[in-house]
């Protein structure tokens, strides 16, 4: 292999080279898997915590109807519902 032909490929495999670099740089990495399971677990944690509320919600809200109808009985007023 002549100096010139060694250049060349040298210089081929050096530009091949540096577009792998640049394209495993915008790769995500560990840090940013690890930051994107915690916001995964923070949104999981918050559709728990909403959906224990619309529970308990509807729970006061079972009782409060349940509530209405007995005063209704009570006062001979009827209730629709």
């Amino acid at each position: 292999m002549s100096g010139v032909e060694f250049t060349k490929l040298f210089q081929y495999m050096t530009k091949r080279f540096d577009k792998i670099d640049i394209a495993l740089a915008s790769k995500a990495n560990n840090d940013d898997l690890q930051r994107v399971l915690g916001l995964l677990d923070k949104i999981s944690k918050d559709i728990e915590i909403s959906e224990d509320e619309r529970l308990v919600i509807s729970h006061q809200l079972t009782q409060i109807h349940d509530w209405v109808e007995k005063a209704a009985k009570k006062i001979d007023l009827e209730f629709a519902h």
